[in-house]
């Protein structure tokens, strides 16, 4: 059952692109990625990104997050155009605003789950005893509070994943970035990271873009959107056509 849509209630979206561009140099060739993306997602949606591998999704929500600069187009995050920021300016706008979910989870191998959960709310600036609270909290509430203590190396990955997505969850952000949230998981620990992103949107309106191949969680999500050889379109893709 899809959450209750809080994003009718202010019409500006979180999160905005608008004739994004991106193109790759090979050597003297120039490999054109994304053709003129158009793409909009208000707080409390949650969209789904689907598409073939090699379509450019991943492209996308890099350039969303302003990991990767666009050749040409902007794009806008909480009103405020990233292209016009530093770098410097661009991370404490992720910090605060945006949560980062990889395809594989980017864990500090040297730090514990409950360190690696920990991070961002201190780069915010927490005392380190709040910032532990909430970071217990959010990994209990993934299933991993007897792992707090764990570095990642002796993790699963399916665990290492659990606590990547915690890492984004811990400061309530806006918006969340997710490649392949739920790929390493199991579909039990999947359900859990499902049930808490619903909860996310329910009492915070964060919203949700997400990449996925799994066209079982993409259909949960409020709308889905297709990018064919970086051509983004809305509406689900036919069957096969996400292998």
């Amino acid at each position: 059952m899809k959450p209750k849509k809080l994003h009718q209630e202010n019409k500006n979206p979180i999160l905005f692109c608008t004739d994004l561009k991106k193109d790759y140099q090979d050597g003297d060739k120039i490999i054109p990625v994304l053709e003129k993306v158009n793409f909009s997602v208000m707080p409390g949606e949650s969209v789904a990104i689907v598409g073939r591998s090699g379509s450019g999704k991943t492209t996308l929500l890099n350039l969303l997050g302003g990991l990767e600069t666009p050749t040409a187009g902007k794009v806008v995050l909480n009103d405020t155009n990233l292209q016009s920021l530093s770098e410097r300016k661009r991370g404490y706008l992720r910090n605060r605003v945006l949560g980062l979910i990889f395809q594989f989870h980017h864990l500090l191998p040297e730090f514990t789950a409950l360190e690696n959960v920990c991070m961002p709310l201190l780069i915010q600036g927490l005392s380190v005893h709040t910032a532990k609270k909430r970071a217990l909290s959010i990994l209990d509430k993934v299933a991993l509070s007897h792992r707090i203590s764990h570095k990642p190396a002796t993790m699963s990955g399916g665990e290492r994943q659990r606590v990547a997505i915690a890492r984004a969850l811990v400061t309530e952000p806006k918006c969340i970035l997710a490649d392949e949230p739920t790929g390493n998981l199991d579909n039990h620990s999947a359900d859990i990271v499902y049930d808490l992103m619903m909860q996310l949107i329910k009492e915070i309106g964060t919203s949700f873009v997400v990449v996925t191949h799994d066209l079982s969680l993409a259909k949960r999500m409020d709308r889905i959107v297709s990018i064919d050889r970086g051509v983004l379109n809305d509406g689900e893709l036919d069957a096969g056509a996400n292998s």
